[in-house]
C-alpha cells in the first residue's frame, strides 16, 4: 500500500512540473557581450545569407537596470517585453520572416530604462541563390566554403556547401568535433538541389569538420575540413 501511495505521489509531482519542463529552452548560441548596456545578436549575424525559409532572432540583453525590450523587423513592432535571453522560441508569436524574396530584411531590437533607451540591428537576406557553382558531378556534392584543411577563420564560421543527385537528397549535415551542429534540407526549386550557406559560432582552437550530403536511398558523399578559429568579438 504505501508503494502505491509513492509511486501515485510521484506520478502527480511529474505531472504537476510537465508545463515548467515543457516551457525550458536551449539558450543561444555564442555568449553576450561583458559591457552593460548592450545586445548581443548570435542569430541571424548580420549581412547574413539565409536559405531556411524562416528566419528568427536569438541573442542575449545585458542591463543591470530594470528595463524593458521590444523587436522590430523592417520597422515593425514584432513582440514587446522581450526576454534578457531571447531564443527563437518567442518567435512562434509571428517575430520570424518566412519566404525567399531575396531582399534585406532587418531585425531592430530597442531596449529602454532609466537611462534612455539603446538599440543593435542585425540585418539578413533570405536567399536561395547557391553559394558557390553548382557541381557537375551526378551526384555531386561541393563545399564552397571552408575551401581548404587548415583554414583560419574567425570564430563566426561560415559553412556553405552544394549537393546535386538527379535521384534526390535529404539533407546536407554539418558536424564540428563529432557533434551534430545542423542539417538543411531546403531545395533550391527542387529536391535535387540541396544547399548550405550558414554561421557558427565554435570556441578559439582548431576543429575538424565533417560536412555530408546525405542521399534519398541513405548513401552519403562526405568531405572534410579542419579549421582553426581565431578569437572573435560579435
Amino acid at each position: 500500500m504505501k508503494r502505491c501511495m509513492f509511486l501515485l505521489i510521484v506520478m502527480a509531482t511529474a505531472i504537476a512540473f510537465a508545463p515548467a519542463a515543457i516551457a525550458q529552452h536551449w539558450p543561444p548560441t555564442c555568449n553576450p557581450l561583458p559591457q552593460d548596456r548592450t545586445i548581443t545578436f548570435c542569430y541571424p549575424i548580420d549581412d547574413e545569407t539565409i536559405t531556411q525559409n524562416l528566419t528568427e532572432a536569438t541573442g542575449w540583453i545585458k542591463d543591470s537596470l530594470p528595463h524593458t525590450a521590444n523587436i522590430y523587423l523592417d520597422g515593425r513592432l514584432q513582440s514587446s517585453n522581450i526576454p534578457d535571453e531571447f531564443p527563437d522560441q518567442f518567435g512562434n508569436g509571428g517575430s520570424g520572416f518566412g519566404g525567399y524574396d531575396d531582399a534585406i530584411h532587418t531585425f531592430t531590437i530597442v531596449v529602454t530604462d532609466s537611462q534612455g533607451s539603446f538599440q543593435k540591428s542585425a540585418s539578413f537576406r533570405n536567399s536561395l541563390h547557391l553559394p558557390c557553382a553548382l557541381p557537375s558531378a551526378d551526384p555531386g556534392f561541393v563545399v564552397c566554403t571552408p575551401s581548404g584543411s587548415f583554414e583560419v577563420a574567425s570564430r563566426r564560421l561560415r559553412i556553405a556547401a552544394v549537393a546535386h543527385s538527379s535521384t534526390g537528397f535529404n539533407a546536407i549535415e554539418v558536424w564540428i568535433d563529432g557533434t551534430k551542429y545542423d542539417a538543411t534540407r531546403e531545395p533550391l526549386g527542387q529536391t535535387q538541389v540541396k544547399i548550405l550557406n550558414s554561421f557558427y559560432y565554435v570556441p578559439v582552437g582548431t576543429h575538424k569538420i565533417t560536412i555530408f550530403a546525405r542521399m534519398t536511398d541513405g548513401t552519403k558523399i562526405i568531405k572534410h575540413r579542419t579549421v582553426t578559429v581565431v578569437n572573435y568579438t560579435p
